[in-house]
């Protein structure tokens, strides 16, 4: 058994981070359980139900949020202060990758001495770099199903796209992240509505060669200035985070400074994304690309 007690940053984080193990579990059938996807969890069909039909993949320590919560939080205190030979027994194995995190190291989680500690013990993760990309790109699909939104998002993402694709032939989404963005990274990613523009038009004139028309779907953590886009159809409105996650994921193309907000949308609906990795790259549809593995 994995109890996954490592809250790796906001919801398309926490998606990838909880993937890598799902995929994990399936390929090596062990159980595993994640109380840390408690912020999120009322969002999914799968999590909010504590269902998974018939994978052994739970959100629940316990049936008791509050305990739970005081178990993790239990957890958390023994990962610091457990001496070296207290963090493995016969049992249980506290298992951490913090020197992995420090030096941007990924762990392969398909390592024999891990498969076999999650399956014969009770392990403990600690550490955001727990990554399996060959059997999440194997379980794809059933990542896909486990991650299936509420069907108010999914309604409403099917109304948004629908509004779109009667404004143009091809939907790109455009994924403006601000807030955060400004002081992470020392604002290098952060970018003006300038450089936005001058990205989609790029793209527009791209596109339109062959006669298709591009309407833009706008996703933003923060209020649009539509009047800065004039010249491009656009459609921009204030949404939850969940819509504009799944709406990415509906276009045929995204466009976005690095995210794995856009990475997920761009695995979950199988759409090419362009990662604008500076405000100076050339927009060029042969660096689109589909994320497999996270």
């Amino acid at each position: 058994m994995v109890v996954m007690n490592y809250k790796a940053g906001q919801l398309a984080n926490r998606l990838f981070y909880f993937a890598h193990f799902v995929s994990n579990s399936v390929e090596y059938d062990y159980e595993l359980i994640n109380p840390s996807f408690d912020d999120y969890k009322d969002y999914f069909i799968a999590t909010a139900k504590n269902d998974f039909e018939g994978l052994k993949v739970s959100i629940g320590i316990s049936q008791n949020s509050s305990l739970d919560s005081f178990l993790r939080k239990s957890i958390n205190v023994l990962h610091k202060v457990l001496l070296p030979p207290l963090r493995e027994t016969s049992f249980y194995y506290f298992h951490s990758i913090k020197e992995n995190d420090r030096n941007d190291v990924d762990f392969d989680m398909n390592q024999p001495n891990f498969i076999e500690a999650a399956k014969q013990k009770t392990v403990f993760v600690d550490g955001w770099l727990y990554r399996d990309p060959k059997n999440f790109k194997k379980h794809a699909s059933t990542l896909r199903k486990v991650f299936t939104p509420q069907p108010k998002y999914t309604d409403e993402v099917c109304q948004i796209i629908d509004r779109c694709r009667l404004q143009g032939d091809l939907v790109v989404g455009i994924h403006i992240r601000r807030g955060d963005y400004k002081a992470y990274n020392n604002g290098y990613w952060y970018y003006e509505d300038e450089v936005y523009r001058e990205k989609m038009k790029a793209l527009e004139k791209s596109i339109s060669v062959d006669g298709r028309k591009c309407v833009f779907l706008v996703c933003s953590n923060e209020p649009i200035n539509k009047a800065n886009y004039e010249g491009l159809e656009i459609v921009a409105d204030n949404r939850h985070f969940m819509v504009d996650l799944y709406a990415l994921a509906k276009c045929d193309y995204i466009m976005g400074p690095p995210s794995t907000f856009t990475m997920w949308a761009s695995f979950y609906g199988q759409v090419p994304l362009l990662t604008l990795d500076s405000r100076y790259k050339q927009v060029d549809l042969a660096d689109f690309y589909i994320v497999t593995k996270g």
